[in-house]
């Protein structure tokens, strides 16, 4: 099994297309959002755990989570 890793730079433009800027990508990471692994001053991604993440948080539309 091969794992593929990214750094926040190429999250930011390969997963999300330039959607996300660096700094975006970094907020979303420090506030729990995203799953990485801090290693010295910088982060690492799973592009697997990035698409599980996708996956999870973007199947459903954001009313479904309204409670009425």
């Amino acid at each position: 099994m091969k794992c593929e890793f990214l750094n926040t730079r190429q999250v930011a433009e390969e997963f999300f297309n330039g959607v996300c800027d660096y700094q975006k990508v970094l907020r979303m990471v420090r506030a729990g959002i995203l799953p990485a692994v801090k290693i010295g001053k910088g982060y690492v991604y799973r592009k697997e755990a990035l698409e599980d993440w996708a996956e999870k948080n973007f199947s459903c539309p954001a009313w479904s989570k309204i409670k009425i």
